[in-house]
C-alpha cells in the first residue's frame, strides 16, 4: 500500500469517527431537550391538575352552589348540565340568543320588504317577530342538544372509566387514591368527565362516603349504569365485599347489559325499516308493473277505429 493510499484510509476512518461523535452528541442533546421540554410540560399539567382538584376552583364552586340552589329546569342548571361551568356563562348565552333573534328579526324584515313590497308592514313587522321568537327557542333547544350530547358522551365513557378504576384497585391503590389517579388521567384526556370526578374527590375529601359521593355523581352526569355502581358500593360496604371483586362483577354485567342493548336495537331494525321501504320502494314497483301495462292500453285505444 503506498503512502497515499495510507493517508486516505486514515482520512476516511477519522471522516467516520468524527461523524459518528458527532451524531452521538446531537442525538444525546436532542434527547435532553426534549426530556426537559416534557418535564416542564408535566409540570405545568400536574400545577393545572392540582389546580382543578383543589378546593380553591372556581368552576366547581360555581357548579355546586347552582347544583344546591338552584331548580333542574332553570337556565343555570341547563347551562350547567351542558358543560359550561363560568358564571359568565348566562350572560354570554342570552347575549347569543337575543343577538341572534334580532338578526333574524332584521333579517326577515329586509326580506319581506324586497320579495312582497306590497304587504302591509304591520304584517311584516308581526311576520319578522313570530321569526324571532322562533329562532329564540330554537337556541334552548340547541342548548338542550348539546346536554344530550354531553350525556350520551359521558355514558360511553364510563365503560373506560371503570376499567382504569378496576385496574387502580388491583394494582393495590385503595378507592379513594384509585379515585384521584383515574381522574388525573381524566383530566388529561377529557376534561369534562375529569371535572366530575374531580368533585367526587372533593366530596371524599370532606368526609363523604364514597358511596354518596358516586350517587351524586350518577346524579349529575344522568347515567344509570354511575347509579347502579353507587348502590352496588353501599351494597359492598355493608356486607364487607371486596372492592376489586364488586368491580369486575360490575363490569361484567354492564357489559353483557351493554350488548343486550346492542343486540336489541340490532332486532328492532328490521320493523324500523318496514315503513320507509314501504314509503319508497311500493311506488317505485308499483310504477314498474303498471307503465307498461298503462302503454300498452294507450296504444290500444289509440289504434281502435270506429267499426
Amino acid at each position: 500500500m503506498s503512502e497515499n493510499q495510507l493517508l486516505g484510509v486514515v482520512f476516511v476512518g477519522v471522516l467516520v469517527v468524527v461523524f459518528v461523535l458527532v451524531s452521538i452528541i446531537l442525538r444525546r442533546r436532542e434527547l435532553s431537550q426534549n426530556i426537559s421540554r416534557i418535564r416542564k410540560n408535566r409540570a405545568n399539567v400536574d400545577q393545572n391538575i392540582d389546580r382543578i382538584l383543589g378546593s380553591g376552583n372556581e368552576q366547581i364552586k360555581y357548579y355546586l352552589d347552582v347544583v344546591q340552589n338552584e331548580p333542574a329546569d332553570s337556565l343555570r342548571m341547563r347551562l350547567v348540565q351542558a358543560g359550561f361551568f363560568s358564571e359568565r356563562a348566562i350572560t354570554v348565552f342570552n347575549f347569543i340568543r337575543f343577538g341572534v333573534s334580532a338578526a333574524f328579526i332584521a333579517g326577515a324584515q329586509f326580506a319581506a320588504n324586497i320579495l312582497a313590497p306590497a304587504l302591509d308592514p304591520l304584517y311584516i313587522l308581526l311576520l319578522s317577530f313570530l321569526v324571532g321568537g322562533v329562532i329564540f327557542i330554537l337556541c334552548s333547544a340547541v342548548l338542550e342538544r348539546r346536554a344530550k350530547k354531553r350525556q350520551f358522551e359521558f355514558r360511553k365513557i364510563f365503560p373506560d372509566f371503570l376499567d382504569l378504576l378496576l385496574v387502580c384497585v388491583e394494582a393495590g391503590l385503595g378507592i379513594d387514591a384509585a379515585l384521584d389517579r383515574v381522574t388525573r388521567e381524566y383530566l388529561l384526556t377529557t376534561q369534562d368527565f375529569g371535572i366530575q370526578l374531580s368533585i367526587i374527590n372533593l366530596e371524599i375529601r370532606a368526609g363523604r362516603p364514597v358511596d354518596q359521593a358516586l350517587m351524586n355523581f350518577s346524579k349529575r352526569i344522568n347515567v344509570d349504569e354511575a347509579r347502579s355502581l353507587a348502590i352496588l358500593f353501599k351494597q359492598s360496604q355493608e356486607l364487607g365485599a371486596s372492592v376489586a371483586q364488586t368491580l369486575r362483577v360490575f363490569g361484567a354485567e354492564m357489559r353483557q347489559r351493554r350488548l343486550l342493548n346492542a343486540e336489541e336495537k340490532a332486532n328492532a331494525l328490521p320493523v324500523k325499516m318496514l315503513f320507509p321501504m314501504a314509503a319508497f320502494m311500493f311506488p317505485v314497483n308499483l310504477v314498474i308493473v303498471l307503465v307498461p301495462i298503462m302503454i300498452a292500453i294507450l296504444e290500444m285505444l289509440l289504434t281502435l277505429s270506429p267499426g
